[in-house]
C-alpha cells in the first residue's frame, strides 16, 4: 500500500512537471499571440525570465541600454541566450583561426558592438502584431510587410506572414517575422529572417516579442559581429 501511494504521488509530480515544461514551450515556442499584461518595465521584464534572456540582459547593461529599456517607449524583439551562444562561438573560432584571444565573458566585447547589434532588435514606439503589415516573400509586390528604421536608424523589415491552413491561402495561424538584409534590393526570400515564438507581451513601457530561439544567431549576420570585434578589439586586451 505504502509503495503504492509513493508510485501515486511520484506520478503526480512528474505529471506537474511535463504541465509546467509543457506551458513554457507553449509561451515561447508556439508561434501564436501572447495577449498578456506584465506589471514592470521591459528592462524587468526580460529579469524575471533569465532561463531565456539572461544573456540580452547583460548585453543591454553593457551597450548602455537600461535607461532606454527602463523608460522609454519602445518595441523590442528580444533573442535568447541560444542565439548568443552561437555567435559568441562562431566569433571564437575566427578569432582563434587568426590567432587573436577569444571571447571568455561578455563584458569582454565592447559596449559599442553590443549597441549596434541590439539596435536590430529595437524600434521606437510601441507596436503589436496587428499594427504590422501582412508579408508574403513570395508574392512581395502584393504582401510587402513595411520597414522600419530601428533605434539606431538602421533599415530593417518587419511583416506579418499568414500561413495556409487545410489547403486554402492565408487562413492559418499569423506569424510575425524580423528580416535584416545588407540590400533589400534583392529578393525577400534571400534575407535573414527570423520567425517570433510569442508576440503582444505588453510591460508597461512598450512591447516585447519574443524569438524562436532555434536557428537564429544574435546579430543576424554573425560575421558583422566579428568584424566590429575585429575594429573595436576586446576589453582587458
Amino acid at each position: 500500500m505504502i509503495m503504492k501511494s509513493t508510485y501515486k504521488w511520484l506520478f503526480a509530480v512528474l505529471g506537474c512537471i511535463l504541465a509546467l515544461a509543457a506551458c513554457k514551450k507553449d509561451y515561447y515556442d508556439d508561434s501564436g499571440t501572447h495577449n498578456g499584461k506584465f506589471d514592470g518595465n521591459i528592462m524587468q521584464y526580460l529579469e524575471s525570465n533569465p532561463y531565456y534572456f539572461s544573456d540580452v540582459v547583460k548585453a543591454i547593461d553593457l551597450a548602455g541600454l537600461r535607461e532606454t529599456m527602463e523608460n522609454e517607449t519602445v518595441t523590442f524583439f528580444a533573442p535568447g541566450n541560444v542565439s548568443f551562444d552561437s555567435t559568441i562561438y562562431y566569433t571564437n573560432r575566427e578569432l582563434f583561426n587568426i590567432g587573436q584571444d577569444t571571447i571568455r565573458t561578455l563584458d569582454q566585447v565592447p559596449g559599442p558592438v553590443w549597441k549596434a547589434m541590439l539596435s536590430r532588435y529595437l524600434f521606437k514606439d510601441k507596436r503589436l502584431l496587428n499594427d504590422y503589415q501582412q508579408f508574403d516573400p513570395n508574392v512581395f509586390n502584393t504582401y510587402p510587410g513595411q520597414f522600419f528604421n530601428s533605434y539606431l536608424e538602421e533599415p530593417m523589415h518587419i511583416g506579418v506572414f499568414y500561413h495556409d491552413e487545410g489547403g486554402a491561402k492565408y487562413v492559418g495561424y499569423r506569424q510575425l517575422q524580423l528580416s535584416y538584409s545588407r540590400d533589400y534590393s534583392i529578393s525577400p526570400i534571400f534575407w535573414t529572417t527570423v520567425n517570433v515564438a510569442s508576440v503582444n507581451i505588453e510591460p508597461t513601457n512598450g512591447a516585447v516579442h519574443a524569438l524562436q530561439f532555434s536557428n537564429h544567431r544574435f546579430g543576424f549576420i554573425v560575421n558583422d559581429f566579428y568584424l566590429l570585434i575585429r575594429q573595436y578589439g576586446l576589453n582587458g586586451q
